[in-house]
């Protein structure tokens, strides 16, 4: 039998030492079980926003873009299309137009970026699961369609019907013609038909359209060629590489991931993650510094017992190890408790949804629990906990041997 682990089970669970040191001690343990907790809870918050963002984002988005280096075009002449054709991890490509454009419906007038895409890339992305009503066709019974974000079709008050006929105007800034505010001939002129409604996320429900690449070219008077392009992947492919081998053989273009694409979103979301978190972990350290509180007392109270074990031949390492050991399982049962505890509200959260979200596009708090974030907790949580169990038996033991 161990003797340094049964007097330290002895001196945590005994019933006759209900005093003041086991109250502190169960503050200690009590403080770690909450920040472990919290810490799981907060970090799978996070995860949860975070994958929810991509989910949504990933609806409407490509794996991979193309931007020019300089200026605001991409030539139909440029090389990269070329390359696109002949790379065969590539899905499929489209060519996007993209411009500022009024609409108006009846007396009903809205500012929005139009988006010209191939109409291929919805069939591609599935994305007629955005769609509250119509159809993701651009271009139906000879008919130039537009598809509105939701919001924009809500300020323009457009009521839908399949068979609805009455277009919408949509008026650009032409190229040909002297722009004048007095007269608004002197803009360019389209009249689509209403094709349908659809959601991604507020910030392109209130500001976006979109229409086929041809239509686009039409509204802001463009030739052949594009503002950026959008690349599709095959499944599995390695998006790094392909990007890389684009980037070698195309140095006039810069190519962006969807993650780069939209930097400031993600960006945001790690900050306040690592944020919070920083904010727990230093919780989590002064909850250990509890831990080298109650040991330092439980040591001061034992010092008979430490000189009636001295003069039965235990030695200093012993003595050491018992307070070492009662450190560590107050630190360790408290965390693994507490990740537990924490792990087992997230995956309640995420089988019964009980935490609910008003006036929000999802109507529950997305949760995530990562592998990688449970080991990471742990190690943190692991050290803390040896560090403050191993100090106060290191240092007060030898004190109290020597004098």
């Amino acid at each position: 039998m161990n003797i340094s682990n049964f007097i330290a089970r002895r001196y945590l669970f005994a019933k006759k030492s209900r005093n003041v040191i086991n109250l502190i001690s169960f503050i200690s343990f009590l403080g770690l079980l909450v920040s472990a907790a919290s810490l799981i809870i907060i970090l799978s918050g996070f995860n949860g926003i975070q994958k929810y963002v991509e989910d949504v984002y990933g609806k409407f988005t490509a794996e991979l873009y193309v931007y020019p280096k300089t200026g605001k075009y991409i030539k139909e002449t440029d090389l990269i299309f070329q390359n696109l054709k002949e790379t065969n991890e590539i899905h499929y490509f489209s060519k996007v137009i993209e411009g500022t454009a009024l609409l108006k419906f009846e007396n009903k007038w809205v500012t929005c970026v139009i988006k010209g895409v191939d109409p291929k890339t919805y069939n591609i992305k599935n994305w007629g699961e955005n769609l509250l009503e119509g159809n993701a066709l651009l271009k139906e019974n000879g008919l130039k369609k537009i598809l509105l974000g939701y919001g924009v079709q809500n300020e323009l008050q457009i009521p839908f019907n399949e068979n609805f006929s009455n277009p919408i105007k949509v008026f650009s800034i032409s190229k040909e013609k002297k722009l004048s505010l007095q007269n608004k001939q002197s803009l360019n002129q389209n009249h689509l038909i209403f094709g349908g409604v659809y959601t991604v996320n507020p910030e392109l429900d209130y500001s976006s359209a979109i229409v086929s690449y041809e239509v686009a070219n039409e509204i802001f008077e463009r030739k052949k060629g594009a503002n950026y392009i959008e690349i599709f992947l095959k499944e599995n492919e390695d998006l790094s590489r392909i990007k890389n081998y684009l980037t070698e053989n195309n140095s006039s273009l810069v190519f962006k991931t969807h993650e780069e694409n939209n930097q400031l979103i993600y960006a945001a979301n790690d900050t306040e993650k690592w944020m919070v978190l920083a904010v727990l972990i230093f919780v989590l350290i002064l909850s250990s510094f509890t831990i080298v509180a109650s040991i330092t007392m439980l040591i001061i109270d034992k010092k008979k017992d430490i000189k009636s074990l001295i003069a039965l031949g235990a030695n200093p390492n012993t003595i050491k190890k018992i307070f070492f050991k009662e450190g560590l399982m107050i630190s360790y049962f408290g965390s693994l408790g507490g990740l537990l505890i924490g792990a087992l509200i997230c995956f309640m959260q995420i089988k019964f949804h009980f935490l609910k979200l008003e006036n929000a596009a999802i109507d529950y708090w997305p949760v995530l629990v990562k592998s990688k974030d449970v080991l990471m907790l742990l190690v943190i949580l692991f050290t803390t906990g040896f560090v403050s169990a191993y100090l106060p038996g290191k240092l007060l033991i030898r004190k109290l041997l020597h004098s």
